[in-house]
């Protein structure tokens, strides 16, 4: 029997590790999986499936994905296919029986934690006359009934499950995801790791193996999909020293981790970390007390703080903070607090999300009490609660576009800064949302822009709010320069405050001393990756290093006797 397993994951660069897992558990059997992304046509992708001519056609299934898998579903039954259909997956194990009964193009459903159920139920349903009832973690169909049988106990030794990547696969310029453990010891209402209360680790001894591996690929990522990575801190530290000493591509690793249980000995740690290797994703989710006592987050705040700016000092991690919007208590003027009290925290990005009710949360049980509404098909976004209105989310939508254009890619660092500092000094969040007006009110959200168009939106904004000066000027000229090696200054920038110095530029590419003093690591090679520009008086030297890299994109360099630059 011919086993498919299916994923269609949200972007091509991302690497399914459900699928991986469960054709390596049961490597006894014919399987072959097939990666698509919910971006494909579906004919396209309908086509591929039914060109394996498998007999069992298996779905891996999340909020993401769910509407797309349903409709291919429903294709190859309605076209008389004998395949039988099996989905499972976070977004299939709750509330299985409304799932069946509304979808009955769907044979099979595995819920909870699948390896084990996958490789039962694929021993016996080649029997001639299977036992569908014994297998723990399977719901079936029978005689137009589902049936639904006990749950699985969980995996206590992870070490069983096998590796889940092949032995060739490069993944040049790809996620991969990673666990090294499973669970959370965290209970946040909103989250479906809430409800598998303990964690499970993999050994020391197998987690440094697959590493290992997986640092000698060509990808851009490993993700690391544990809920929290730093529950036990000395373990986290290992695994990071590991990666530091054998990471020889440089690939980023990110993780998600608590902030505030971090201690002196692990801050001391992560500060000795290399540059641009680690990325933190931090869950903050709000500031309100009462909304983060709804949802079960016990959090220090003032250790929160004090972690994200230790670690910030050092500019070798890159943070990554998560806000949620529409949770419980938490209204338009209370989520302003919040993210301006996370703004002041200067990480790297600002994410802000907007709820999920999924089914097996207690924030799911609890949404009557919140008259928290939801969009009907997945991925089941809050549309307003009894604290925020739909008008106010939208609002919010666009606030979260230009806080991802403009702050997360650190393209304005000191244009927004000279304008948070000086035109709102109270509210990072006013700017935001003063700036959404003007976005608005132009109708430029609905059209696409190149980076050096978002520069010049920026000005006509100052224009607009009759905010402009000559210093704002100046640090929107910095930033254009330092982060657009190649684009020519525009003439609203004053481009003859380069132009004059080209001259200049042309002798110094050849120039020894200039070379040594700034290029010494590139010795015999044509040096043009700088500029020089006057910028408020200051005649600035531009030395391109890493573009990908933010804490060294660029380097400057004041120069105002010329010669200083040789």
């Amino acid at each position: 029997m011919k086993i498919l397993l299916v994923t269609l994951d949200s972007k091509f660069i991302h690497a399914n590790l459900a699928v991986r897992y469960l054709k390596k558990y049961c490597s006894n059997f014919d399987i072959e999986i097939k990666e698509f992304t919910i971006n494909q046509k579906l004919d396209y992708v309908l086509g591929e499936i039914l060109a394996e001519d498998a007999a069992l056609i298996c779905f891996s299934c999340y909020i993401w994905n769910i509407e797309y898998i349903n409709e291919i579903s429903y294709i190859i039954k309605e076209s008389r296919n004998n395949a039988k259909i099996l989905y499972g997956g976070p977004e299939v194990s709750y509330e299985i029986e409304k799932m069946m009964e509304n979808n009955s193009f769907i044979d099979y459903i595995i819920f909870g934690e699948g390896e084990e159920t996958f490789k039962e139920f694929l021993k016996e349903v080649k029997n001639p006359n299977p036992n569908l009832h014994k297998i723990k973690g399977l719901a079936f169909k029978e005689n137009n009934d589902v049936i639904i049988n006990e749950s699985r106990e969980l995996i206590e030794a992870l070490d069983i499950i096998n590796y889940p990547y092949e032995s060739d696969e490069e993944f040049t310029n790809k996620i991969i995801y990673y666990e090294s453990s499973r669970g959370c010891p965290f209970c946040c209402s909103f989250c479906m790791s809430s409800i598998d209360k303990r964690i499970r680790f993999f050994s020391m001894e197998r987690v440094k193996k697959d590493l290992k591996k997986l640092l000698n690929t060509k990808a851009r990522q490993i993700k690391f999909v544990d809920r929290t990575f730093n529950a036990d801190y000395r373990r986290s530290m290992e695994i990071m020293q590991y990666i530091a000493e054998n990471n020889k591509n440089n690939i980023t690793v990110h993780f998600e981790i608590t902030a505030d249980i971090i201690n002196d000995e692990f801050l001391n740690f992560i500060g000795k970390m290399p540059v641009n290797m680690f990325q933190f994703e931090i869950g903050v989710q709000s500031l309100n007390e009462d909304t983060l006592r709804e949802i079960n987050r016990h959090m220090d705040k003032d250790k929160l703080s004090h972690v994200i700016k230790e670690i910030g000092k050092n500019n070798n991690v890159h943070m990554h903070l998560d806000l949620i919007t529409g949770l419980p208590y938490e209204d338009y003027e209370s989520f302003k607090r919040s993210f301006d009290g996370i703004h002041n925290l200067n990480a790297e990005k600002i994410q802000l999300g907007f709820l999920k009710v999924l089914k097996g949360t207690k924030i799911y049980e609890d949404r009557e009490i919140h008259q928290i509404k939801y969009r009907a098909k997945a991925p089941y976004e809050v549309i307003c609660t009894k604290y925020i209105s739909l008008e106010e989310l939208l609002k919010l939508k666009n606030i979260e576009e230009l806080v991802d254009k403009y702050y997360n890619e650190k393209y304005f660092n000191n244009s927004l800064k000279y304008i948070i500092n000086n035109v709102f000094p109270d509210s990072a969040f006013k700017f935001y949302s003063s700036f959404s007006d003007y976005w608005q009110k132009y109708d430029l959200y609905n059209q696409a822009h190149r980076r050096k168009k978002l520069y010049k939106i920026l000005y006509d904004y100052m224009e607009h709010i009759n905010k402009m000066n000559d210093e704002f000027i100046q640090a929107l000229k910095f930033d254009y320069i330092f982060n657009n090696q190649y684009e020519e200054l525009p003439d609203y920038l004053n481009r003859e405050s380069e132009d004059k110095f080209k001259s200049l530029k042309r002798n110094l590419v050849n120039d020894i001393d200039f070379k040594n003093k700034y290029f010494s690591s590139m010795e015999g090679k044509v040096i043009n990756d700088f500029r020089i520009i006057e910028i408020g008086g200051n005649i600035i030297l531009f030395v391109y290093r890493d573009k990908e890299n933010t804490f060294n994109r660029c380097e400057t360099y004041v120069v105002n006797n010329i010669e200083e630059a040789k």
